[in-house]
């Protein structure tokens, strides 16, 4: 099943010319990586994607109703929330059923409210899913759920960015250097965590062992365009070097 369809997008800025006429799709199960040398449009085309920047020509199409989550290298947070606000301030049905719920806790005299609220967590299967984002957020390290956002470091916030981008469970996740500011014990979970869900993946990363274990597929950038290679990090590497056959991709 197709989600995403990039048809003929070009950028250019001023005199520099980056890329003319991309074609590319991101199908359902997929896990690619994009790789190019800095510099010559790997973060245009992120930005594209997410909507950030316009492509000169071409155009950008989701599928209908899908969901899509972007893990930017330097999101955007509220400074006055809290870690735990910051998650249910996403736009995601099932969080909103959960923070019913808790608000129907501070208020039992309301037992009418207290029961759909306790009948939509059912219905939602939301139980399982509040220990779910409460594990994910601790096994980053975001232990304290009512530190504010703005007293929280670079990192911390790095990776509450990208704790609500896996809680919103898309259907397609993109990810600009999802690595940084994670030690090992992280980067381990989130390989683990990506083998085991149901997720669709369009990265950039640097981490090329991350980018080994966890992708299937190589999208190369390459003189302004690009060139798939249906394969790993290796795979890729070995039909770089030509062990396959030249020209062969």
């Amino acid at each position: 099943m197709n989600l995403l369809t990039v048809e003929n997008i070009s950028k250019s800025y001023g005199e520099l010319v980056l890329f003319q006429e991309l074609s590319f799709g991101i199908n359902k199960d997929q896990k690619i990586a994009l790789i190019a040398k800095n510099g010559t449009g790997k973060t245009s085309i992120l930005n594209i994607l997410s909507g950030a920047d316009q492509p000169d020509s071409g155009q950008v199409n989701y599928r209908k109703s899908i969901r899509v989550s972007f893990l930017d290298q330097e999101p955007i947070m509220n400074a006055d929330l809290t870690v735990e606000e910051t998650i249910f301030a996403s736009d995601n049905e099932i969080l909103k059923v959960i923070a019913n719920y808790e608000k129907a806790l501070t208020n039992p005299e309301d037992i009418d409210a207290y029961q759909k609220a306790f009948e939509a967590m059912d219905r939602f299967e939301a139980w399982d899913f509040e220990t779910q984002y409460k594990q994910i957020l601790f096994k980053l390290k975001l232990e304290d759920l009512n530190a504010k956002v703005g007293k929280l470091s670079g990192g911390q916030k790095k990776r509450l960015a990208l704790a609500n981008a896996l809680i919103n469970r898309p259907d397609l996740l993109i990810l600009d250097e999802p690595t940084n500011h994670l030690d090992l014990e992280m980067i381990e979970w989130l390989e683990e965590y990506f083998a085991k869900e149901n997720l669709t993946l369009f990265m950039v990363t640097h981490d090329r062992y991350f980018l080994e274990r966890v992708c299937n597929e190589i999208l190369e950038l390459e003189n302004g365009k690009l060139y798939p290679y249906k394969g790993n990090y290796s795979y890729y590497l070995e039909k770089k070097r030509g062990s396959f056959g030249a020209g062969s991709r």
